[in-house]
């Protein structure tokens, strides 16, 4: 049985898993990352996460056909370096060679939305199809999608930074520098920020309520269901505000793209599901150059959840050794 590493290294958190050929989990670790720490010591991290993923499958690691990684930020896939990982404070970091001196595995290297759009083809939502695009929604938002059956990444090794696509160049300013990015009005940032505005308005929400009770000092996916569920009218308003330009956004990839499948991930959509994506597929649609009327054209939720990056990257392992 032909067995895989894969590691989701984001900048809050991280999740090692150890599957076969077919994305079954065999094992699984996750722990924050300590940002606080060097390059170095989130590579021992990561390492430590592999090894404790290895134990709970009761395997040693010399049985794995290879490990795969994806990292936030730009990479260079074919050197194995992370370029520029902000949230990390990570510049020219050779991530493959120093995590495969620890694990003494060769370790393949990409972005962490296009090797989670590799998992959803690879094993979720997106199997099977030809052509395939994938929205993720989190602190920023990435993308990535795969053509004919493959992941497109690009002259530069670069494609899929859709969250940085202008929808308004006179809207807020985006984490890029630049005004009216998509990731400006829907990140989970950013909704953040709107809440915190209104909140400054004098408006009531029940939002900061929900961070103490739950311990977090930012607005989480879990935060952000919980004050759906009260009917919190700030949120409630918000969401929408981010899944109409979600919806603009989705609308000009399938332009752009004409894919078989759009595919919501990300901490706020797997969480929501459709009553997240009901309404960005609603206006999404509405945008379609050329009419759908039989839907052949899917806008989905991920299906993999927390396991779209990790087993992303054991496919991303799976295809550099087969």
């Amino acid at each position: 049985m032909s067995l895989y590493a894969g590691v989701d290294l984001g900048g809050t958190s991280m999740i090692a898993v150890i599957a076969d050929r077919k994305g079954k989990v065999l094992g699984s670790s996750d722990c924050v990352t300590d940002r606080s720490l060097d390059a170095d010591g989130i590579i021992d991290q990561i390492a430590e996460q592999v090894i404790e993923a290895a134990k709970k499958a009761d395997i040693k690691l010399n049985r794995l056909e290879g490990v795969g990684i994806g990292a936030p930020g730009a990479v260079d896939p074919e050197r194995g370096i992370v370029v520029r990982a902000p949230n990390l404070r990570w510049a020219d970091i050779p991530l493959s060679s120093h995590l495969g001196k620890r694990l003494k595995q060769e370790v393949v290297l990409g972005n962490d939305v296009q090797v989670a759009i590799l998992g959803e083809h690879a094993f979720g939502s997106a199997r099977k199809t030809s052509r395939a695009v994938g929205i993720w929604v989190g602190t920023g938002i990435g993308g990535g999608w795969i053509i004919d059956g493959k992941l497109d990444r690009g002259f530069r090794g670069a494609a899929g930074e859709i969250g940085h696509i202008c929808l308004d160049e006179n809207g807020p300013e985006c984490s890029c520098g630049r005004r009216g990015c998509a990731e400006a009005f829907s990140s989970r940032t950013s909704m953040e920020r709107d809440v915190r505005a209104a909140h400054d308005e004098g408006r009531k929400t029940c939002v900061f309520d929900l961070m103490e009770e739950r311990q977090k000092t930012r607005m989480t996916s879990s935060v952000i269901e919980r004050a759906l569920e009260k009917k919190d009218a700030v949120m409630i308003e918000v969401v929408a505000r981010a899944q109409h330009y979600l919806g603009l956004l989705a609308g000009s990839l399938v332009n752009a793209m004409d894919p078989e499948i759009v595919v919501l991930g990300g901490g706020v959509a797997s969480r929501l599901k459709e009553s997240f994506v009901a309404p960005i597929r609603e206006t999404a649609r509405s945008r379609f150059l050329r009419p759908d009327p039989s839907g052949q054209i899917r806008i989905e939720h991920s299906t993999l959840g927390d396991y779209s990056g990790a087993l992303g990257a054991c496919a991303l392992a799976r295809n550099a050794t087969s």
